[in-house]
C-alpha cells in the first residue's frame, strides 16, 4: 500500500475506533442511569470512573484521538508541546497552591472576576488572568466573559477534597495538602518534581555517583527523598507526599488487590507484610474481605504515626527497606510501588532482605508500574502475560491514554492479578543478583 493511501486508511481506522468505542461508552452511562460528562459541568464522582468496561473504552478513545492528532498536526507543533511542557505543569501548580479552585467554588455564582480572585490568592491579577486564561484554553477552568472565571469537569476535580474553606486553607498552610485529594498530587509533581525533572538531562548524560538522582543534583541535596522530604521544612514535603499516595491509592479500584492473591486460603497463624506500604489503605482493603492473616503495614516512624489511624486493628511496625526485614517467615510480603523508587543495587538489596527473611513457602507480590514495549513482543518466557492487543493503528501498548509518567495505568493494574507468585525460601531462583 502507498504511503498516502495508508495514512488515510489509518485516519479512519481511528475515527471507527472513536465513534465505535463513544457510542458503547455512552451506552454504558446510560445503562447505568448517569448522564455523560459534560465540561462545562463540575465533577462528580461516579461508579463507572473506576468501571473496567468504562476505563477500557475511554482508554481506546484517548488514545486513538491522541494518535490522530499526531498525525494531522504539524511535527513542529507536536515537538513544541513536549518541549514546553514545563509551561502546562507550573501553572496548574500555581493555581492548586493559591486555592483557585477553591476561591471559585466559594464565590457567588460560582465565578469570579480576575481581580477579586487575585485579592484572595494574593497574587498580582494581570498574572492571574494570564494564567487562568491558558489553562481555560486547554480546558481547564471556563472564562465566563472577559476576565470572568469559573470551575469546569477538570478544574473542579482540583477542589481539595478535605473540606476546608479557603480562610482555613490560608490559615494553616502546613495542613493545606492534608486529605486533599488530587490537589496532592499535583502540588508534589508541580512542586518537587518539577524542580527536579530541570535536572534530568544533566543525570542521564552522566554516570553519577551511586545513589545520585535527579533530585539531588536539582535540590542540592545527598539525602535520599524520603529522609529529604522528613528532614526540611518543618516535614511538610513529606506531609504532602503522604496525602498524595493516599490519593493515588484511591485510583485503583480495592477489587484489583483483592483478588491479587488466594487471600482465602490464608490461615489466623499467617501473616502478611506490607512492606512500605505507607498508611495502610490497600491493606485495610484488603482486610475488610479476608480478616483471617495479620497484617502489618510497615513504613518510616514518620509515616506510621498516620499509619496507626488507619490500620488500627492491625500491627505498624517502623521499618526501613533497605535494612534486614525483622518478620521472619510470612506467608506474604507485598510491595506496592516501592522497587521503582530505587537504583538495582538498592532495589536487589531489599529482595535479598526479604529472600533472607523468607520461609519456603513465602510469597512475594509487586505491583508496579510496567512500561511495555511499543511493539509486538514475540519473545517467549515463563510466566509470560498475553497483553491485551491494541486495536490497529494504535501502538501495540495502547499508546498515551492519560497524561503523566502513569501513561497505561489500567495496562498495568487488570494485569497484576496474573502474575504468577513466586516462593522465596530455599530453592528459589537466583534473578540478577537476589
Amino acid at each position: 500500500m502507498a504511503p498516502e493511501m495508508e495514512s488515510m486508511s489509518s485516519l479512519s481506522a481511528l475515527l471507527t475506533i472513536i465513534n465505535t468505542n463513544t457510542q458503547q461508552l455512552q451506552s454504558l452511562y446510560i445503562e447505568y442511569g448517569y448522564q455523560t460528562p459534560s465540561l462545562d459541568a463540575p465533577f462528580h464522582s461516579s461508579p463507572l470512573d473506576t468501571h473496567v468496561k468504562a476505563l477500557e473504552l475511554s482508554q481506546l478513545i484517548v488514545a486513538a484521538a491522541n494518535n490522530l492528532i499526531a498525525i494531522v498536526r504539524p511535527p513542529r507543533a507536536t515537538i513544541r508541546e513536549f518541549s514546553s511542557g514545563m509551561f502546562q505543569s507550573a501553572p496548574v501548580g500555581f493555581a492548586v497552591d493559591v486555592d483557585i479552585p477553591e476561591i471559585l467554588d466559594e464565590a457567588p455564582n460560582k465565578e469570579l472576576h480576575v481581580k477579586e480572585i487575585a485579592m484572595v490568592a494574593d497574587c498580582d491579577s494581570s498574572h492571574a488572568a494570564r494564567i487562568l486564561r491558558y489553562l481555560a484554553t486547554r480546558h481547564i477552568f471556563r472564562e465566563v466573559t472577559p476576565d470572568v472565571f469559573t470551575n469546569n469537569r477538570i478544574s473542579s476535580a482540583l477542589i481539595k477534597s478535605n473540606g476546608k474553606t479557603v480562610a482555613e486553607l490560608k490559615a494553616k498552610p502546613l495542613e493545606k495538602y492534608d486529605d486533599s485529594g488530587l490537589a496532592a498530587v499535583v502540588g508534589c509533581i508541580t512542586g518537587d518534581g518539577l524542580k527536579s525533572s530541570s535536572a534530568l538531562i544533566d543525570f542521564l548524560k552522566s554516570s553519577g555517583k551511586a545513589g545520585t538522582t535527579p533530585c539531588n543534583m536539582a535540590w542540592g541535596t545527598d539525602k535520599s527523598l524520603f529522609n529529604w522530604f522528613s528532614e526540611s521544612e518543618d516535614g511538610w514535603r513529606m506531609r504532602r507526599f503522604m496525602a498524595h499516595m493516599k490519593s493515588r491509592t484511591k485510583e485503583f479500584d480495592s477489587s484489583i488487590f483483592q483478588n491479587a492473591y488466594t487471600w482465602q486460603d490464608l490461615d489466623p497463624t499467617d501473616v502478611v507484610i506490607d512492606v512500605g506500604g505507607n498508611v495502610g489503605m490497600v491493606t485495610l482493603g484488603i482486610a475488610k474481605v479476608f480478616s483471617k492473616p495479620k497484617y502489618v503495614v510497615q513504613d518510616l516512624s514518620s509515616v506510621m504515626v498516620e499509619a496507626k489511624e488507619v490500620m488500627s486493628s492491625s500491627s505498624n511496625v517502623h521499618c526501613d527497606n533497605t535494612h534486614p526485614q525483622p518478620i521472619k517467615g510470612a506467608a506474604v510480603y507485598f510491595l506496592r510501588f516501592i522497587i521503582h523508587d530505587w537504583p538495582d543495587a538498592k532495589c536487589i538489596k531489599i529482595l535479598r532482605n526479604i529472600r533472607d527473611a523468607a520461609s519456603a513457602s513465602s510469597k512475594l507480590i509487586l505491583f508496579e508500574h510496567v512500561a511495555p514495549y511499543a511493539c509486538e513482543d514475540v519473545t517467549e518466557y515463563e510466566g509470560k502475560i498475553e497483553r491485551r492487543r491494541a486495536p490497529w493503528p494504535l501502538v501495540p501498548n495502547i499508546g498515551k491514554d492519560e497524561g503523566g509518567p502513569s501513561d497505561n495505568k489500567f495496562g498495568y493494574a487488570s494485569s497484576f492479578s496474573r502474575v504468577p507468585y513466586r516462593k522465596l525460601g530455599a530453592g528459589s531462583s537466583n534473578v540478577n543478583g537476589v
